[in-house]
């Protein structure tokens, strides 16, 4: 199917997933088990929702399946990625707005203070390729960031007041220039879980959650299993897959 709006145009799929259905661009910014992930470790927030480098919208579509009342925002830069998460929020009648530019850049929707929960699955790239899962295989890690973590830092701090929420997902290789890039900007890491793809993998995803002017107490939580001996799913992964409508 395609996506003809404007100057926006492009190939898109509308995949079903459980009870749920969602928009997304037929190649590159499709989203994987990493958005899944965050959207369950993030702590409930009673007020606005930022969601950064949202893609298709899909983990402010999955808070909102949490029972978050939002507001949302998603911000995304990729013009067709910005469609789908528009037609994904349409489909709802939940109060969204979807934000089709560079979240570097000040914008009247980028309220400063004006969130209670930011969160953001960065994008990663490989040659080539879009998002990419980091559960596949051992040799499907990711190979960089999309964009520069310090405007992450920066723009997420900005959105929020003190006491306020920012959780995001990570590559753990990389975990200690996001656990100082986010105390640089008075966001302080209070909980950490890493995610394994199977118990005898490296750990693929680091989910963190900051608080703005926090506490200096960090909680490292139990590890994430991905998959068993048996490659499938485990029970807990399941149990997630399942309280969001996704089985």
């Amino acid at each position: 199917m395609t996506i003809d709006g404007g100057q926006m145009h492009g190939e898109v799929t509308r995949d079903v997933l459980g009870r749920r259905a969602f928009w997304q661009p037929a190649k590159g910014y499709r989203f994987n088990i990493d958005s899944v992930l965050l959207a369950d470790f993030a702590t409930p927030a009673e007020g606005p929702v930022a969601d950064l480098c949202a893609g298709c919208g899909i983990v402010g579509l999955l808070l909102a399946a949490r029972g978050l009342p939002g507001p949302f925002l998603s911000v995304e830069i990729d013009d067709l990625a910005a469609e789908c998460a528009r037609r994904n929020w349409d489909e709802t009648d939940l109060e969204a707005q979807v934000l089709h530019g560079d979240l570097t850049v000040d914008h009247q929707l980028l309220r400063p203070g004006g969130f209670k929960l930011v969160v953001c699955n960065p994008p990663y790239v490989q040659p080539g390729q879009g998002r990419v899962s980091p559960i596949r295989g051992r040799d499907a890690a990711r190979i960089g960031l999309a964009l520069e973590p310090e405007a992450l830092w920066e723009r997420a701090s900005k959105l929020l007041r003190a006491g306020d929420r920012f959780a995001l997902s990570w590559p753990p290789m990389r975990l200690v220039e996001a656990l100082s890039g986010l105390m640089a900007h008075r966001l302080t890491p209070k909980r950490l879980r890493l995610v394994y793809g199977r118990t005898d993998y490296p750990a693929k995803i680091a989910l963190i959650e900051a608080v703005k002017d926090g506490g200096v107490q960090l909680d490292v939580e139990p590890p994430l299993i991905v998959r068993g001996p048996d490659r499938e799913y485990t029970q807990e992964v399941k149990t997630i897959y399942e309280e969001l409508g996704l089985f």
